[in-house]
């Protein structure tokens, strides 16, 4: 954001449901089984050190982006379209 003249007034906030994943990024130390981390771990490590974004964990039930990524029942798009502040503009009123 900074590049295109938006520089941040706080540190993004990065959600994730996997804790094993969120514990790599935010230590140093690696054990044998993940040497073969991606160069985006090490970029989202650095950032982390910087300030620049948090790692914050939300339980699988409340990731927003369900209703973007699968296919959901229609209790669940109700429930996530309820937390975006949507509504349903065919409804009659």
């Amino acid at each position: 954001m900074t590049e295109i003249g938006f520089p941040p007034e706080y540190p993004m906030q990065l959600y994730g449901d996997n804790k094993a994943t969120m514990h790599i990024a935010e230590n140093d130390v690696f054990c044998e089984r993940n040497k073969s981390i991606e160069v985006d771990c090490h970029i989202v490590r650095k950032k982390l050190k910087a300030n620049i974004i948090l790692a914050k964990y939300v339980t699988s039930g409340h990731h927003l982006v369900d209703l973007l990524t699968k296919p959901l029942g229609r209790i669940r798009v109700d429930f996530i379209c309820d937390k975006l502040g949507m509504y349903d503009v065919y409804v009659p009123a």
